[in-house]
């Protein structure tokens, strides 16, 4: 199977260039980079890497002190893609805030720099980059997906693997693919490129569902349904770019963990129809989409919620269809399956 796929991968990239006039190939060839060839896949759009600047700032900061660690973090990282950090790591974070997770960050970031350094050595590889790979395998099932936006390699301070944040442009819409290079270098393969394909399905979607006027994006999409959709439809489009991984590594689970949440589905799903029809606030339902342990929440339990959602929806529709519901329907349907699979226990302890 690896190596079916490394020949798609390969066959994809000399479509990529098939176009190329004649007289330019050669002098191209040597040049093909991976930079190159994701770019063309990527429509043209730019591939920021900011891991390049990390690994020549580490190499110079390694055995300084902590404040010369943070004055070279500033010159040679942060001052050079002030709007990834602003935008996408940061966001709304204050100055005394933003200080602490930089310094978190240059406590635990020693031990990852060598995963970090591999990690970018991998996907830098033309035959074997995850991330070519994953870019491949998505356009190939989602044909009508064009790249709008540069994508950033860059690093989320531990906080993200894979984020779509608002760093093109100033109406706050999540438009721009962010990599977490730190998080992601503890990833195996699969997993690299099954986070990747839910990130640009969340960009695929996103051209969609935020067509809306100001007003709409205020009142609606602070609503509990949202992210249970969103994020549930995101882990069904991987599975369809790359079908026959386990369960679990669409939704970033453990497997016990997947397991002992699927045992209480019914029950969570009648909690979380309480809170979409309650208008619950974000700080009630975010919970359900972090992995803490400290709240009363299943840990990333609106992430399988959402995915046991949109695959009920998906047995009458296509993907491509459910991109294009509008807020309103994509809570018709979350409240109409969600009641389902509250009403499935209820119908089996009567049943018993």
């Amino acid at each position: 199977m690896a190596s079916f796929r490394r020949i798609l991968i390969a066959v994809g990239v000399i479509l990529i260039f098939a176009q190329t006039p004649f007289a330019q190939t050669q002098s191209r060839q040597a040049a093909i980079t991976y930079q190159s060839v994701l770019e063309r896949l990527l429509d043209n759009q730019h591939v920021i890497n900011i891991v390049d600047d990390f690994l020549i700032f580490w190499d110079q900061a390694k055995d300084r002190t902590p404040e010369a660690q943070r004055r070279l973090w500033m010159r040679l990282v942060e001052n050079k893609h002030r709007d990834y950090f602003d935008r996408a790591v940061y966001r709304t974070s204050d100055p005394a805030a933003r200080q602490a997770m930089l310094d978190e960050f240059l406590v635990r970031v020693p031990s990852q720099v060598e995963a970090i350094r591999e990690f970018n050595r991998s996907i830098s590889d033309v035959a074997t980059s995850p991330l070519i790979e994953a870019v491949i395998f998505f356009k190939m099932r989602f044909r009508e997906y064009h790249q709008q936006r540069d994508i950033y390699i860059g690093l989320s301070m531990f906080r993200f693997d894979g984020a779509v944040r608002p760093v093109q442009n100033e109406a706050g819409v999540p438009d721009t693919l962010c990599i977490g290079a730190e998080v992601l270098s503890n990833y195996t393969r699969e997993q690299i490129k099954i986070a990747v394909a839910h990130e640009f399905f969340h960009l695929y979607h996103f051209g969609f569902l935020f067509q809306q006027t100001d007003q709409v994006l205020a009142a609606v999409f602070r609503t509990a349904h949202i992210p249970l959709m969103i994020e549930g439809m995101a882990a069904a489009g991987a599975e369809e770019v790359f079908p026959y991984e386990a369960r679990e590594n669409y939704l970033h689970f453990a497997k016990n963990e997947l397991v002992a949440q699927e045992d209480k589905l019914a029950q969570n799903a009648g909690r979380f129809l309480e809170l979409i029809r309650e208008g619950a606030a974000p700080e009630q339902y975010g919970q359900w989409f972090t992995n803490s342990h400290e709240s009363e929440a299943p840990p990333r339990g609106g992430y399988l919620l959402g995915y046991q959602v949109a695959k009920r929806v998906l047995s009458s529709v296509r993907l491509e269809q459910m991109v294009r519901m509008t807020p309103a329907e994509l809570r018709e349907h979350a409240e109409e399956q969600l009641a389902a699979m509250a009403n499935e226990r209820i119908l089996l302890m009567v049943s018993h």
